[in-house]
């Protein structure tokens, strides 16, 4: 089964150490929903199994 991870950033121009994990899990429905997610964050990227599928939400 997949792992997804959602890290957000509050950087409008963020480096590849601006990035703090939000949420993982093994749910792609709960993962996508929380990627989509603006609060408290300017940019959002989900990972599936370690690799960036969406890369700013």
């Amino acid at each position: 089964m997949a792992t997804y991870q959602v890290d957000g950033t509050t950087h409008s121009h963020p480096g590849p150490g601006d990035w703090q994990p939000i949420l993982t899990t093994e749910d792609p429905v709960e993962a996508t929903r929380v990627a989509h997610e603006t609060e408290g964050t300017f940019w959002r990227r989900l990972s599936e199994d370690g690799q960036v599928v969406l890369p700013r939400v």
